[in-house]
């Protein structure tokens, strides 16, 4: 009886936390770690198609298909955070918990895919964003 309670606690957590987003069922990261591993590279400059080809690849965005468009932000975590501490926008899906803030990007847009070979072209520049956050922390990049 105390192992049921037990797993229909746990099931319950599991459920809570997928309803608030808070975990991405797809690869067991949550949405910001997912958001860190697709968006965020604070030590490099980028800016150039070299630089996308190695860390979309390295990011796990060119398997098992190629992403079409990502921004990397070249700024640190905390930066990034404190943009989440911005006054509430509108989300493209309608949702009011994006924040807005300027930060060094790299945009790499997908220019060709030839068997299994993803190439991009990348532009780096400072500018404006849009990033979902959920309390505190970054969980999305909005545009």
């Amino acid at each position: 009886m105390a192992l049921q309670k037990t797993l229909s606690l746990l099931l319950l957590s599991l459920l809570m936390l997928l309803w608030l987003g808070l975990v991405q069922p797809s690869y067991g990261e949550t949405m910001y770690q997912r958001f860190l591993r697709e968006h965020v590279d604070s030590t490099g400059t980028g800016g150039n198609s070299s630089y996308c080809k190695k860390m979309m690849q390295e990011r796990e965005m060119t398997r098992p298909r190629c992403k079409r468009f990502n921004t990397f932000i070249h700024e640190d975590i905390g930066t990034i955070k404190n943009i989440c501490k911005t006054p509430q926008i509108p989300c493209k899906n309608g949702k009011m918990n994006c924040h807005e803030g300027e930060v060094r990007v790299t945009d790499c847009r997908l220019t060709a895919r030839f068997r299994g070979n993803c190439r991009y072209q990348g532009r780096g520049s400072s500018r404006r964003v849009v990033i979902a956050c959920q309390g505190k922390l970054p969980v999305h990049f909005d545009k």
